[in-house]
């Protein structure tokens, strides 16, 4: 079984004997840690995927150092965190690239968490497995049957509260952050890990119609621009102080310069009411 493990970035901080914090760094997720543990469990082949900029091939080569056997990092520079859904759309596109019988994703990361193993089931047509605390044989009593091409699930329902079910394969699986305790690697492990190579793929490769920019955004359409009739076609006005100028672009002032507005000395009803009229009037509202 071959399985597609996210590499995520968080905050780590790290104090030492004499209390002293050092500044946060980021670092591998320790929920897609859990990740790299559970895919360990069923796959024989594990493919650590990282999507950003230089801390996001550094997930990919501490996963590596963990025992994942490829690394692939998606490169691009990022503006800011990748909004989740466009987060997705790279891993999915990703893992109808490569091919997996699974995808598993820490499911409680700080960044692009829980949304994440649904959106890219969703995105690829496959089932998920969300909130997973076992792999295989369930530790619970219930009767599953597991055939070629299927995986025994455990997954949480509530506090308490926890079922067996089998999923078909290909799969995406979103692991509960209590599946286990990741250990630390053997140092063989990290030598490995730290002379492996890690293909590098740009975005455009993988995503053609995303950017640097649409990866922050998220879902966002425009479907229509009104401008700012007060500004006059754009330009900004040329005469007068400063702050003459910004009042007469707000639509503050007058073209004598002047930005003291009407004072309603009413009690507030009346004063709401004298300006919804006042809004409406100019078809403000």
């Amino acid at each position: 079984m071959k399985a597609l493990v996210a590499a995520r970035s968080e905050p780590h901080r790290v104090v030492d004997e004499d209390g002293n914090a050092e500044p946060y760094r980021p670092q591998l997720s320790i929920d897609d840690r859990v990740a790299l543990a559970a895919a360990r469990d069923v796959a024989e082949e594990v493919t650590a995927v990282g999507i950003g900029g230089e801390t996001a091939q550094r997930c990919v080569r501490a996963a590596l150092e963990r025992s994942a056997d490829e690394g692939l990092h998606v490169a691009y520079d990022p503006i800011e965190e990748a909004a989740g859904d466009k987060y997705a759309t790279v891993l999915a596109r990703v893992a109808a690239r490569e091919s997996p019988d699974v995808v598993v994703v820490g499911q409680s990361s700080s960044f692009a968490g829980s949304e994440i193993a649904t959106l890219v089931g969703e995105r690829l047509d496959w089932p998920v497995a969300t909130r997973v605390t076992r792999l295989g044989t369930p530790n619970i009593d219930a009767d599953v049957t597991v055939d070629q091409g299927e995986l025994a699930v455990q997954r949480k329902l509530a506090i308490g509260r926890q079922e067996a079910v089998v999923v078909q394969s290909p799969t995406v699986l979103g692991i509960d952050a209590g599946y286990t305790d990741p250990d630390r690697a053997p140092l063989s492990t990290i030598v490995a890990g730290q002379q492996a190579e890690i293909e590098t793929v740009p975005l455009e490769d993988v995503a053609p119609r995303e950017s640097r920019f649409s990866m922050s955004v998220g879902p966002v359409t425009i479907e229509d621009v009104t401008p700012n009739e007060r500004w006059g076609r754009g330009r900004p006005p040329r005469t007068g102080t400063v702050e003459e100028r910004i009042y007469r672009m707000l639509g503050r002032g007058s073209d004598g310069g002047s930005s003291v507005g009407e004072q309603i000395d009413t009690s507030p009803e009346d004063a709401a009411a004298r300006v919804v009229t006042y809004l409406e009037e100019h078809q403000l509202l």
